[in-house]
């Protein structure tokens, strides 16, 4: 038996021992917000947010406090936006995933404010350790929050303008958290695709996958790339399923789900028709349906701030409709 064959019984195995299953009975869906992004499309960024809370009925939020946004000086910090946000979460009793680090969601990746960049790389890790007790004091105790996310997919170091996180400051940031929160769990996130979850699965025990159908690939190629050939259900699900059957991971579910355009430049620079290439109604719609067959039970669609600049800028509903009709199930 050759090497082609050899792969395609290794596949074959994989596949029934950790990769059947279907459609979860009931997906919790939730979405990703930063507010400096909504302004960055011309939106009014409270507005958005409480257009996703009372117009969609989103009860599920991935926040993020950017290190340049909660510490624009040094050791003087900035919460008013972040309070904001948890409050109204608060008030309609969503819940709350806050990511805190330096790698955060969003390009280009580290958050690091002026002050901060022309501190050496020890530094600046040890002044982002130094700001996790100040985020976590003020809201450890809110009933929004559910879990602490550290970082972002931090072993993805091909992607962002951003060093690597490295291992050592991964590990110092999660037990970080847990000394100062023991009670609400912690979440890591890695790329649904190009990675192994294994470094992941050796720190903690809940992980937030992306999930994307239709990329740009800025770095190498400078091509649109279809995942669909090479990434099917079952992929996912198989390393899913094979973590918790090991014991290295007890919960995973989809983070971040492409729900907006991924393109040649800036979305604010690009025509309705550029932005249809990665992300059009149909897409979208088939995104959701996708997600939906791998089997896993809570989805964070990313991109919700961009389903209200094409309702604006465009006059396009249809990404706020398709979304909303999830929240009313």
């Amino acid at each position: 038996m050759g090497l082609l064959g050899i792969f395609a019984v290794f596949v074959l195995a994989a596949y029934l021992l950790f990769g059947r299953g279907g459609e979860a009975a009931k997906v919790t869906w939730g979405v990703s917000f930063d507010p400096y992004y909504a302004e960055s499309l011309g939106l009014d960024w409270k507005q958005t947010y409480l257009a996703l809370l009372d117009e969609l009925g989103v009860r599920r939020f991935r926040l993020v406090a950017l290190w340049d946004a909660v510490e624009p000086q040094d050791d003087r910090y900035d919460f008013e936006r972040l309070d904001f946000q948890i409050q109204e979460a608060e008030r309609r009793g969503a819940k709350v995933i806050l990511a805190v680090g330096r790698r955060l969601p969003r390009w280009p990746e580290c958050h690091i404010p002026a002050w901060a960049k022309g501190l050496s790389e020890e530094e600046q890790q040890l002044k982002v350790l130094d700001l996790l007790p100040y985020i976590v004091s003020r809201y450890k105790k809110s009933s929004a929050i559910e879990y602490w996310q550290v970082e972002n997919e931090p072993y993805v170091t091909f992607f962002g303008e951003c060093p690597g996180s490295g291992v050592p400051f991964v590990q110092n940031a999660f037990r970080v958290l847990e000394f100062l929160d023991p009670v609400h769990p912690i979440l890591l996130t890695d790329s649904g695709e190009i990675s192994t979850w294994f470094p992941i699965s050796r720190l903690g025990d809940n992980l937030g996958i992306s999930m994307y159908r239709k990329i740009y690939d800025g770095n190498y190629t400078k091509l649109y790339i279809s995942y669909r050939p090479f990434f099917p259900q079952w992929y996912y699900r198989i390393k899913a399923n094979f973590y918790k059957w090991t014991g290295g991971l007890k919960e995973v579910f989809i983070s971040e789900l492409q729900a907006e355009p991924w393109g040649t430049k800036p979305i604010t620079e690009m025509s309705l028709e550029e932005q249809y290439i990665t992300l059009s109604p149909d897409k979208l719609r088939y995104n959701i349906s996708f997600a939906r067959s791998t089997g896993f039970d809570r989805i964070y669609l990313w991109g919700a701030e961009w389903w209200f600049y094409a309702r604006e800028k465009f006059g396009v509903s249809d990404f706020v409709d398709e979304a909303k009709a999830l929240w009313l199930q």
